[in-house]
């Protein structure tokens, strides 16, 4: 061997000797000092990303229907949408409800997720058994009390909406205050109302209204307020600030927000038959499907056709009451003869069978078969609240009162009370 090959494979040898020292130190080095895990998975290959589709159902669309253009077979289709079924009423979907499709980079489906509104939003994925697992997601929700309150120059509707509210309020406002005010009939131009309200945000976005835990009107010099409580031996219900009940026997009006088309009269002018008849009751002009309530609790005596009421109700009350409805499209659920139905409860929808001659109810009140004209008749107060129960009445009412009157408020106010879970609360 040469000179210069002997050199050669000594630089070789010590190349060699270098290298397994290198590989052995790595080895070493690794097993006291592992790399942190990020790192480590940084130097593995990297499964590709799944792959995510979103839509929203447009006009006329099911969900079936809104899936055909997706990458998804037809039978994947029909499965979410099998699978959906016990948790979502899919004859529901609207306009604006969302989905998205996850699909794993070898095709397969990995989630189905759908959106119907803030707090309802569903899942549904296969599991290794092929079977599905479907949930609800379960959606943290803020609650706050709110303040507003308004001038009325025109309506209700135009005032509450003034503030930036929604029309559900208007109409929870008007259910507290049914025994004393037709808002049809009685607002004017000046009343005022104040109002303390729960309503539940996710994040930013408002997502519906609680209860309305105070309530004041006021309106052709009085002033009307309602209060909130519910107590060991009381149900929730409403009364004034001495612990007087808003409820009473009878409710003002048996449909809200519509007008009188023809009032109690002894001699009118019949529009079909013609001649002065008298007509004995209220006729409330309403869209036809317009929901109509029994005005009081009592027991349905008729269901059926009545000559020239067409579709009738008549409900039996307590001393010697009887209200009748008159005219309807078709009857509220359940409502037959002999049900036992409550205050407020839906017996029917406005129509206009029998001799009509447009979308009305024919309201009547009557007592020991005498007609009563019903925005006359002066309806009893549901009891009080008991000597003993006024002072856990102040105190529960106390902080809401607190709130309504806190002069460094700005109007309208807001104060978070709660944090609750959409499937809880």
């Amino acid at each position: 061997m040469t000179e210069k090959s002997r050199r050669l494979a000594k630089i070789a040898g010590t190349f060699f000797l270098l290298l397994m020292v290198i590989v052995a130190g790595f080895f070493w080095w690794g097993e006291k000092f592992p790399l942190p895990p990020a790192t480590q998975s940084a130097l593995l290959p990297q499964r590709p990303p799944d792959k995510i589709l979103t839509g929203k159902i447009e006009r006329g669309q099911t969900l079936s229907t809104a899936l055909r253009p997706f990458e998804i077979p037809q039978s994947l289709s029909a499965s979410i949408c099998n699978e959906l079924k016990p948790l979502v009423n899919l004859h529901c979907v609207k306009p604006g409800d969302s989905f998205e499709i996850r699909l794993a980079p070898t095709g397969e489906l990995t989630r189905f997720s759908f959106r119907t509104g803030p707090l309802d939003i569903y899942h549904l994925s296969p599991d290794p058994d092929a079977r599905w697992r479907t949930w609800k997601e379960d959606i943290q929700v803020d609650r706050y009390w709110a303040r507003i309150e308004g001038e009325i120059t025109s309506s209700l509707f135009e005032a509450v909406a003034a503030q930036g509210e929604e029309d559900k309020l208007i109409m929870d406002f008007a259910d507290v205050f049914a025994w004393e005010i037709d808002f049809y009939l009685d607002p004017r131009p000046g009343d005022r109302f104040r109002v303390v309200v729960e309503k539940d945000y996710v994040g930013e976005t408002f997502v519906r209204y609680g209860r309305i835990l105070y309530a004041e009107y006021q309106g052709a010099g009085k002033r009307l307020e309602a209060i909130y409580y519910q107590g060991a031996r009381t149900r929730g219900d409403y009364f004034t600030a001495d612990g007087q009940s808003l409820r009473k026997a009878f409710l003002r009006s048996p449909l809200q927000f519509t007008r009188i088309s023809s009032g109690y009269s002894r001699a009118r002018k019949h529009p079909i038959l013609g001649g002065l008849r008298p007509h004995l009751g209220i006729d409330y002009a309403a869209p036809v499907g317009t929901p109509i309530w029994s005005i009081g609790d009592g027991t349905v005596i008729f269901r059926g056709w009545n000559g020239g009421y067409g579709k009738q109700v008549i409900i039996r009350h307590r001393n010697g009451y009887a209200s009748m409805y008159g005219h309807l499209s078709r009857f509220g659920p359940g409502i037959r003869q002999g049900k036992e139905v409550l205050q407020k409860q839906v017996i029917g929808y406005v129509g206009s069978t029998g001799l009509s001659t447009g979308p009305h109810l024919d309201f009547r009140l009557r007592r020991n078969h005498a007609f009563l004209n019903p925005l006359r008749q002066i309806s009893p107060r549901a009891a009080s609240l008991e000597k003993a129960e006024m002072l856990p009445f102040q105190e529960s009412v106390r902080p809401v009162l607190s709130f309504l009157d806190d002069s460094q408020a700005p109007v309208p106010a807001a104060r978070k009370v709660a944090v609750l879970r959409s499937q809880g609360s």
